[in-house]
């Protein structure tokens, strides 16, 4: 008997649904990528094409970020087993409650 976390793969994959499975733990994994207090200040959005969408709580932080978006990409890359994210854009999102 195979376990889950060798079967899941080839299953998903059957369905058709990996790619897509792929790109949510990309939003998924997004704080364990920038850890508990960046996580706090932004937000994963979406993944489209391959590239990320993040807001964050302010255009300082959005552009620290850009600097450092190699690094959390190929975190990101390596939790998911897949160069699923190819590229990170932020942007400061309006008024809204950080987590």
């Amino acid at each position: 008997m195979r376990s889950l976390k060798v079967a899941l793969p080839g299953a998903l994959k059957a369905l058709g649904i990996a790619r897509r499975t792929r790109e949510a733990q990309a939003i998924w994994l997004w704080r364990e990528a920038v850890g508990p207090n960046l996580a706090r200040e932004t937000s994963a959005i979406k993944l489209t094409g391959g590239t990320l969408w993040v807001g964050a709580s302010s255009t300082a932080l959005a552009h620290q970020l850009h600097l450092e978006r190699e690094l959390i990409r190929t975190r990101l890359n390596e939790s998911i087993g897949a160069p699923v994210v190819r590229d990170i854009r932020f942007r400061q999102e309006g008024p809204r409650r950080w987590r």
